[in-house]
């Protein structure tokens, strides 16, 4: 069921889970889908040591292709005409806890 622009007011949010728990894997995975191979996401010591990060983060295309899968579930692809988006932080994946 789609929805009309009618159906959503200004400033109205969703939420939706698609990833339970981001782990450095699937980032590692979008990398060899995309060919983006950019240290940044892939490379915790390089991330850390060399670009002053506090780990490796997820690749914003990745962010936004799940977000955009956000919408499309909500209103429908046939009415998702534009899309963009605005990037204000990194997302990290979750980090393991420490053995016990």
């Amino acid at each position: 069921m789609s929805l009309s622009s009618q159906d959503i007011k200004v400033g109205e949010t969703r939420e939706s889970v698609l990833v339970e728990d981001l782990k450095r894997t699937r980032i590692v995975q979008y990398a060899g889908a995309s060919g983006d191979f950019n240290p940044l996401h892939t490379d915790e010591r390089f991330a850390v040591e060399a670009a002053g990060y506090p780990g490796v983060f997820a690749h914003g295309m990745f962010s936004m292709g799940m977000t955009g899968r956000v919408l499309t579930d909500w209103v429908g692809p046939e009415s998702l005409l534009r899309y963009g988006v605005r990037f204000k932080a990194q997302v990290s994946p979750e980090t393991p806890s420490p053995p016990r």
